[in-house]
């Protein structure tokens, strides 16, 4: 099953957090929601937040991963390859090479419950070792990272150097991205209950 939400529901939601921040007009917000029917969610989103549950069939959600901002804690993550549902979408998302830190779109299937995940380290990104039971996710499609060992030795692969926002940056973008999650998360609670 593919989660993508309605252009009514991203216009309530992205209205919501506009007028409750007050820095977006309802014409920018339009525009904006027309251009993409899928749910940008935060590097801090993990798909355990959604409170779905896994009835045995798996199930594939489209999400888009913004830039990593470079001053934002992250979710853990754990496992390799296949994940805890409750490790950070984006950041488990660059581990297993399907995205870079500049974001994307990323396919996860929601999978049957795993018992051990190990951790490990690519792409800049470390994963850790998990013992008990708990729902899988995977990631769809063709990975677009090199391996690492290969990036390494790429000079094209090197990183920008980012801008260090500022406190209003900060505290802005942060008061956001925690409203459009909020957003996010209750609508695709709403549209399972």
């Amino acid at each position: 099953m593919k989660l993508l939400l309605s252009p009514q529901t991203i216009i309530l939601g992205f209205l919501g957090t506009a007028m409750a921040t007050g820095l977006f007009s309802a014409k920018t917000v339009n525009a904006q929601a027309k251009l993409s029917s899928v749910p940008e969610i935060g590097w801090s989103t993990r798909l355990s937040s959604f409170e779905l549950n896994n009835q045995g069939e798996a199930q594939v959600f489209t999400f888009s991963c913004p830039t990593a901002p470079s001053t934002q804690v992250y979710a853990p993550v754990w496992g390799t390859d296949t994940y805890t549902m409750n490790s950070g979408l984006c950041k488990a998302a660059v581990h297993a090479g399907m995205i870079t830190k500049d974001g994307g779109l990323i396919n996860v299937e929601l999978t049957a419950v795993e018992s051990a995940y190990q951790g490990s380290d690519r792409f800049g990104v470390s994963s850790r070792s998990h013992e008990g039971k708990i729902d899988s996710i995977k990631f769809l499609g063709n990975p677009v990272a090199l391996d690492f060992r290969e990036e390494s030795n790429n000079e094209d692969a090197q990183t920008k150097p980012h801008r260090r926002p500022s406190a209003i940056e900060r505290t802005v973008g942060n008061g956001v991205r925690r409203g459009i999650e909020r957003t996010i998360s209750d609508s695709i609670r709403d549209i399972f209950r």
